[in-house]
């Protein structure tokens, strides 16, 4: 049984004036320890994907499971973790108060636990007093995926949280995640729209086309880990840049 199942996918929004086919037939598995990214043009359904997984939309056609279960049930098993684009932090509460609130939220006091070691994992230690404000946008993200770690889910849902970030930061922070999630085994999967950090993280790059998204191609990334930056040069590297560049161009879409 995959981790994650999305099985021949659709979703449709109905508004007044317009109804707007946002994914057709998307299929997809994910294993444990998985690293995916779905790569995409803007519009084509990739955060929608993500959100079903979540249980933050719901399929209209179509059937999505975690671990087995309906993404409502695996949710409320606290068997999955989300990142947004935008880390979404309570500023009135400190560093160590954002890593804490999904233990406060589902009542698991061992999350208090392991939070000091989660902050000290993504790079934090020292800063546990901070407020939002008085950090960067990179730490403010690094809170972000220690909350979403802190109470060990078995699917962690990445929505771009590296996209507002500059290049520098950027990279820190792509190794300083991949070097926390070799510890979880957690399945995950990964929004971008770049090509070159889908294929610096990931172990499948998963190609949508334009709206509606479909699923075009599935491209398994087969570098060895640990991963380093250096890694962009090495002519394989390359290679499947250049192929993933040019089936988003096939399919009309920019990434």
């Amino acid at each position: 049984m995959a981790t994650i199942e999305l099985d021949r996918v659709s979703k449709v929004f109905e508004g007044d004036r317009r109804r707007v086919q946002a994914v057709e037939e998307a299929t997809l598995l994910i294993e444990q320890g998985e690293f995916v990214s779905l790569l995409g043009p803007s519009g084509c359904g990739k955060t929608t994907l993500m959100r079903m997984v979540a249980d933050l939309e719901e399929p209209t056609e179509g059937s999505v499971r975690v671990n087995g279960l309906s993404p409502q049930e695996a949710r409320h098993r606290r068997q999955t973790g989300m990142v947004f684009q935008k880390p979404a932090l309570l500023e009135w509460r400190t560093v160590y108060q954002n890593v804490v609130l999904p233990g406060e939220v589902f009542g698991d006091a061992d999350v208090r636990n392991r939070a000091g070691d989660m902050i000290g994992k993504v790079g934090l230690g020292g800063f546990e007093d901070a407020f939002p404000r008085e950090l960067s946008g990179g730490m403010q993200s690094r809170v972000a995926i220690a909350r979403a770690l802190t109470h060990r889910p078995s699917v962690l849902l990445m929505d771009e949280p590296f996209s507002a970030l500059d290049e520098i930061t950027r990279e820190r922070l792509q190794l300083e995640l991949l070097e926390v999630w070799s510890e979880t085994n957690a399945a995950v999967l990964f929004v971008t729209h770049s090509i070159s950090e889908a294929l610096l993280l990931s172990d499948r790059v998963v190609v949508m086309s334009p709206r509606p998204g479909r699923i075009v191609e599935d491209v398994r990334v087969a570098f060895d880990r640990p991963r380093s930056p250096s890694l962009r040069s090495d002519p394989g590297f390359v290679s499947l840049e250049a192929h993933l560049r040019e089936e988003l161009n096939r399919g009309g879409g920019a990434v």
